[in-house]
């Protein structure tokens, strides 16, 4: 066996990792198979791999050919052999945009000016209550309009009464009813913020900030990610995001990305001892049929926007209302496993000094679970634990 080019390992914790740099994939090997990977790095000869597995694991010699066939094979499976390797996927074909509209007329009554990242965007209405709709979940990133807009996001109703969103004069979205209106406007601006931003990853989480340090909560919907975000705000944390953390240069620090917090109609009567008006705020729907509310942050918790804070910990939620609220210590490789999964974007071509930063901020951060049935004792939880990096 010889390496196939560009495949390199890494280690985590003592384990392996595979980086895989024409797939751009990160593979996970258990210790048998980093040592067979580090002998074939080496050139040994299969009977020399054969021995050292039987001297350095204990094994008979039957063990150590069945162990090496099966490395072999997954090795190869991966494409991480020469004369094995695979042909790079194709990358998906960006869907066709539309041809931007030709309007001849003025059809815009109600401005506003918005900014998120780096993004300035100018958003225009047909009428003042679209404006209505709209404004209240937008209305904390207001921009003063001294820098010049980026993009600029117009909604209208057409003449069957449907409701337009364009940006930039191209159709992007469109509905029927005025509560599905601001799901789709805010989805729009997020997407807009982030895809026109430079950074690392985006990481699907709640990140909340102490001053000194900021805090990853990544999870997948339904974990309580929000809820347990929205509560810590309250209880004196900064409010970077409820669903997004941007992970920036070779120290992997965090920006705000302080959207309104989206609150599902079931989760309103937990969140109302926090933010009494709650209740009272409009309901919108989704696509997915979810019934939901926005809840912009008070501004008292939302940090400057030029802000960027290293990560004091990355902590993974679960809500469960049967298990005791605690706080757990998680292994590193497990960490970046769980965080993977969370990864909704990564914004640039991985090479070996990427990869091996990421492994190196993952190795040095502190990583739990928390498990969360009390939002009170989760909070105490995080806030001792913020405490704790502040001492040192």
């Amino acid at each position: 066996m010889q390496p196939a080019e560009g495949t390199h390992l890494l280690f985590l914790e003592n384990q392996g990792v595979l980086f895989h740099e024409p797939s751009q994939k990160l593979f996970h090997l258990n210790t048998t198979a980093a040592f067979i990977w580090c002998l074939v790095e080496e050139g040994m000869a299969h009977g020399e791999i054969l021995s050292r597995l039987q001297q350095t694991f204990s094994l008979s010699a039957d063990d150590a050919d069945s162990y090496y066939r099966q490395t072999k094979e997954l090795l190869q499976s991966l494409g991480a052999i020469k004369g094995f390797e695979k042909e790079p996927e194709n990358e998906e074909v960006p869907p066709e945009q539309p041809e931007p509209l030709q309007n001849s007329y003025d059809i815009f009554t109600e401005e506003r000016r918005y900014s998120l990242l780096s993004s300035h965007i100018r958003m225009r209405f047909s009428d003042a209550e679209l404006a209505t709709l709209v404004d209240p979940v937008l209305a904390h990133l207001q921009d003063d309009g001294s820098t010049p807009e980026n993009a600029t996001i117009d909604i209208f109703r057409d003449d069957t009464g449907a409701i337009q969103i364009l940006r930039d004069n191209i159709p992007i979205r469109a509905c029927d009813e005025e509560i599905m209106l601001v799901p789709l406007v805010k989805g729009l601006v997020w997407i807009t913020a982030v895809n026109a931003h430079d950074f690392f990853l985006d990481i699907h989480a709640g990140v909340i900030g102490d001053g000194t340090h900021c805090f990853l909560f990544p999870a997948a919907p339904g974990s309580g990610k929000s809820t347990l975000t929205t509560a810590l705000a309250h209880n004196g944390f900064e409010y970077f995001s409820d669903e997004v953390a941007l992970l920036h240069g070779d120290e992997l620090e965090v920006c705000p990305v302080p959207l309104a917090t989206c609150v599902k109609d079931t989760g309103t009567d937990i969140l109302s001892r926090y933010y009494p008006g709650l209740a009272e705020l409009a309901l919108h729907l989704r696509n997915d049929g979810k019934r939901v509310r926005y809840m912009p942050p008070p501004m008292r918790c939302v940090p400057p926007a030029d802000t960027l804070r290293p990560v004091g910990a990355i902590v993974f939620p679960r809500y469960n209302p049967d298990e005791k609220t605690e706080l757990s210590t998680l292994g590193h490789m497990e960490a970046l496993q769980s965080l993977m999964q969370e990864c909704l974007i990564v914004d640039t071509h991985l090479d070996l000094a990427k990869v091996s930063a990421l492994l190196h901020w993952v190795e040095r951060t502190p990583c739990y679970r928390l498990s969360v049935a009390s939002l009170d004792d989760a909070v105490s939880l995080v806030r001792n634990l913020s405490e704790e990096l502040k001492t040192g």
